[in-house]
């Protein structure tokens, strides 16, 4: 018997780690997006580790916490304030005390710099890969994007 698989089914789907596993590693994607679109730096860098790794399309790796803050939110750089964020969540597995998730992103935004405000979109693909916590709970340890050609 032959079974097609679309891909919100495939991303329920998950043999190596735990139903459980998955919801939270589910619930920390939601939770990122979510932080995002609150505008809340700590609510976003709360669900990192505090060795993450974020490798953005185009820069070098990003590794620490502090470091993390600093590329998101320079001291002397423009405010950015998201105005929307969506994102698709394709595929969600992992072994052990290793999980990731990869989808697709889309969000809105507007800085405003030297007086002006400039509004703008992004979208592309995503995959972070995570780590289980000694209290069960999920953390990004790594985040990866890219941007797709519009």
């Amino acid at each position: 018997m032959f079974f097609l698989t679309t891909p919100s089914q495939a991303a329920n789907k998950s043999t190596d780690i735990a139903e459980i596993d998955v919801a939270k590693i589910r619930a920390v994607n939601e939770a990122y997006a979510s932080a995002w679109l609150k505008n809340d730096r700590t609510a976003v860098l709360r669900i990192f580790s505090n060795d993450a790794v974020l490798i953005p399309q185009g820069n070098g790796p990003v590794q620490g916490i502090d470091a993390i803050e600093k590329f998101w939110w320079p001291v002397d750089g423009p405010r950015t304030t998201i105005k929307t964020f969506t994102i698709t969540t394709e595929e969600i597995g992992g072994q052990g005390k290793l999980g990731y998730v990869r989808g697709t992103f889309r969000f809105t935004f507007s800085y405003e710099e030297k007086g002006k405000t400039r509004d703008q979109t992004n979208v592309g693909n995503y995959l972070m890969i995570m780590k289980r916590q000694p209290n069960g709970n999920w953390l990004i340890s790594h985040r990866m994007w890219g941007d797709l050609t519009r």
